[in-house]
């Protein structure tokens, strides 16, 4: 079709950030802030939750809610879903067992409210940390989903399926 038929990014519902490379260029900074604000989605996962920008801490504040600093070995860990309903928990074990990087995570203390959807507990410290929660900014519904490390975490199917759920809530349906 023409360039007018083609989406543009204007169009889009929700985007979806899993890098922790820089994102250094403050027009593409300020257009994600904005993106969101209007009411598009954000999905955040894995090493977008780092605190990788020491330059813009207002991405941790108000995006991811916080942030991971280092992680455990990579290996096996549970995963443990909220009690509740939720969008973003439909069709998803209540608990399972992942082999990924189980992020230290730490919410911020001085930032908006996040609602931990599930948390992830190391099989061999015990120590317990946020895996998946949502928070929003402006109009806009934001997920962070610590799991994806590798192509065998993307293989899982309560990983695909807390993926899948992210987006649609995401973008509002």
């Amino acid at each position: 079709g023409s360039a007018r038929d083609r989406p543009r990014a204007g169009d889009a519902r929700g985007a979806r950030l899993c890098n922790n490379q820089p994102l250094e260029h403050p027009n593409l900074r300020q257009a994600i802030f904005e993106f969101v604000a209007r009411g598009q989605g954000l999905v955040l996962v894995h090493p977008a939750l780092w605190y990788n920008w020491e330059d813009w801490p207002q991405y941790n504040r108000e995006l991811v809610g916080g942030g991971a600093r280092s992680h455990e070995a990579f290996g096996a860990f549970a995963v443990q879903l909220a009690a509740g309903e939720h969008p973003l928990l439909a069709g998803v074990p209540r608990s399972f067992t992942v082999e990924d990087e189980l992020y230290r995570l730490e919410l911020d203390p001085d930032a908006s409210p996040s609602e931990v959807l599930a948390t992830g507990k190391s099989l061999t410290s015990g120590a317990e940390y946020p895996l998946l929660w949502t928070r929003t900014h402006g109009q806009g519904r934001i997920v962070a989903l610590t799991l994806g490390h590798d192509g065998k975490a993307h293989q899982h199917a309560a990983y695909r399926k807390l993926l899948l759920n992210a987006v649609r809530w995401a973008a509002g349906g």
